[in-house]
């Protein structure tokens, strides 16, 4: 198991390298917001970051790794409605919230967050070259690629079907009137 933190990008590459990252609630709130599962975390991103400019990346953490204290609780009063966070049974999840800050050996990875023109949060690809040399593309970019080609394949077919149809009843029109 793995924990997500989502920053903007400008916030990490402002962070010291050689100590551990600290976000802003830590301060604030007393602890670090985390999620478990990337689309727990696209779902939080675009309720409450897609208005937002600006690239955003995501830490994939190992809780194992951890120096500070992870408590999962409720989740923070006044989450967006459109963040549909309750299981089959109507039960909010439970957050990962991290108490301190993280030390950089329990970052395993930091992701790129992938963003469409208006803002979405798509999903997650590598942040550097080197950590994607082919130039893979993650499994929820993916699918939503697919998404996207499946609506687009599917207007074309029926803007096929609506021209063999307006054929085919140009054709019946022929043929009555030679009858």
């Amino acid at each position: 198991m793995t924990l997500l933190h989502l920053l903007s990008r400008a916030d990490w590459e402002a962070a010291p390298a050689d100590q551990p990252y600290v976000a802003p609630s830590l301060a604030s709130e007393g602890f670090i917001h985390a999620t478990e599962g990337e689309g727990l975390l696209l779902k939080i991103a675009n309720a409450l970051y897609k208005h937002l400019p600006g690239e955003f990346v995501a830490l994939e953490i190992d809780p194992a790794r951890l120096t500070s204290e992870v408590r999962w609780e409720a989740p923070m009063p006044g989450l967006p409605p459109e963040v549909e966070v309750s299981d089959t049974a109507g039960v909010a999840p439970r957050f990962p919230h991290i108490y301190g800050p993280i030390n950089r050996e329990a970052i395993v990875r930091v992701w790129r967050a992938v963003r469409s023109a208006d803002g979405t949060f798509l999903g997650l690809a590598a942040l550097n070259a080197q950590d994607n040399p082919l130039g893979l593309k993650s499994p929820s970019v993916l699918a939503n690629e697919l998404l996207e080609a499946t609506d687009a394949f599917a207007e074309a077919l029926k803007r096929v079907k609506d021209q063999i149809e307006g054929r085919l009843a140009a054709l019946d029109d022929e043929i009555s009137k030679q009858l």
